[in-house]
């Protein structure tokens, strides 16, 4: 009998089920690579741009401030202004380099995005805490709707920029801040 098109010819070969994954053992899973360290690098580039032109429109904020208001207390919260400004502007810039890393699938961009976001958060809270009474709720309410809003956005910038590490298949290294 010869065989036709529609029928398989051939001899049957054994299949082995991989106990562990219920799988056959020849088969090979390809997952597409995630684009998950691209997009959080960019995002966390993007946001450290903006932390640049806020820092430095804060610092010239601040020398106006100072220039216009001839006033002690005015003097006084122009300069602390002009202090967190620039200390805001140096941890702008440590969040774009974070960002080029991340971008480059570099788990310690990561590293360095937490700690920008930790030492921004203290910075937040040390500004509150620092304003001169003259200038302050007096019931002290506002700050701390301040330092409430300021963890609340921290933290959730913490979860975003993590998101390359929770991703399987994000192909990030396993390079260290430190060490």
């Amino acid at each position: 009998m010869q065989p036709s098109d529609s029928q398989l010819t051939g001899v049957p070969q054994q299949i082995i089920i991989d106990p562990n994954t219920g799988l056959p053992q020849n088969v090979m899973i390809i997952q597409q690579e995630s684009s998950a360290p691209q997009v959080v690098g960019i995002l966390v580039i993007i946001y450290g741009a903006i932390g640049c032109i806020g820092a430095a429109l804060g610092v010239f904020g601040s020398s106006l401030l100072a220039s216009e208001i001839d006033d002690a207390l005015f003097d006084e919260y122009a300069t602390q202004l002009m202090i967190f400004s620039v200390l805001s502007g140096i941890l702008s810039i440590a969040t774009i380099i974070s960002g080029v890393w991340i971008n480059n699938k570099q788990t310690r961009g990561i590293h360095l995005a937490w700690a920008a976001i930790g030492i921004g958060f203290i910075l937040s809270i040390a500004q509150q805490l620092i304003i001169p009474e003259e200038l302050s709720d007096p019931s002290g309410l506002g700050q701390a709707i301040g330092i409430g809003f300021s963890a609340v956005c921290n933290g959730i910038c913490g979860l975003i920029v993590a998101i390359p590490l929770m991703v399987s298949g994000s192909g990030m290294d396993d390079s260290k801040l430190i060490g």
